[in-house]
């Protein structure tokens, strides 16, 4: 019996190698995902109903508000609504460094969390669809999103990154 074990015991491990490098292989050889964050956005912000009057709100005002240094990110399209009676924003990033990722989202969530409380005592109906807002990632790509069907948005995000860009 301890004859055996040696070799078993080295052909297991020999198995395991190679499952390990096959993995490996396979994680190294599938392509990234490379579609434009305008691209993106434009489709999501066509979205019937949930986006009415947006503008990009300008890489300072949110540098200065939520702390987003960009320098981290490849591409961005952050759109926030216009007039201040709508809670609504859809902020899609595309980090350079997935390394990055936590402090992207630690300032998205930080946005979140301002439109939050902009509208806790100001309009109810918007405070509630703050409330329900949603930051997503995927790869090193990440959204934040507050809309009426924030999870539709999310849905669409992921089917565009799936399929490699917008059909």
């Amino acid at each position: 019996m301890k004859k055996l074990q040696k070799p078993l015991l080295t052909l297991l491990a020999l198995v395991l190698c190679l499952a390990a490098a096959g993995c490996t292989a396979a994680e190294e050889s599938a392509p990234e995902v490379n579609v434009p964050v305008q691209d993106i956005a434009d489709d999501l912000l066509a979205t019937p109903d949930a986006f009415p009057s947006m503008m990009d709100f300008g890489e300072e005002a949110l540098s200065e508000m939520i702390g987003l240094d960009y320098s981290m990110l490849e591409e961005s399209s952050l759109n926030d609504a216009m007039m201040n009676v709508h809670a609504r924003a859809l902020y899609v990033a595309k980090v350079k460094d997935s390394a990055d990722m936590e402090a992207v989202h630690a300032a998205f969530q930080k946005r979140l969390e301002l439109i939050q409380q902009s509208f806790e005592t100001y309009l109810p109906d918007q405070y509630e669809l703050a409330k329900n807002g949603q930051i997503a990632e995927n790869g090193r790509y990440i959204l934040m999103v507050v809309a009426p069907d924030a999870q539709a948005i999310v849905d669409r995000f992921n089917e565009i990154l799936e399929n490699g860009g917008v059909d």
